[in-house]
């Protein structure tokens, strides 16, 4: 743990996220009808910010649905950030915002990272 979190830590800033990763398996075969299985959730501790309509508006051009937020954690996260189906954080269900020209909305610090996470509508 980097100093910048155990800082955090102790300030009692970081809060906890879960994310879940899912399977997807085939119900009907003949129908091919697919169901996702969620696993058991991976806690994630990290500082959250709420993205301003101002943000969503310019810096991502209108295309996050409004609620999304920012989320500043460790490095070792990142993959579980990519690979999870869905990420809870309040009861509100999120998912790792991804742009088709782009990729995953991850921007990497020395020893931290910056994820975008869009609010899901479920």
């Amino acid at each position: 743990m980097s100093e910048f979190f155990r800082n955090l830590k102790n300030e009692n800033k970081l809060k906890t996220l879960y994310a879940y990763a899912s399977t997807e398996t085939i119900v009907d075969p003949y129908e091919k009808n697919r169901e996702n299985l969620f696993q058991n959730p991976l806690p994630i501790k990290a500082l959250i910010r709420q993205i301003s309509q101002e943000a969503l508006r310019w810096k991502y051009y209108a295309q996050l649905p409004s609620g999304s937020i920012e989320v500043i954690a460790e490095k070792k996260y990142k993959t579980l950030f990519r690979t999870a189906d869905k990420i809870k954080f309040e009861e509100e269900y999120y998912k790792c915002w991804r742009d088709d020209s782009k990729g995953f909305a991850i921007l990497e610090r020395e020893d931290y990272i910056i994820v975008v996470l869009a609010k899901k509508n479920e």
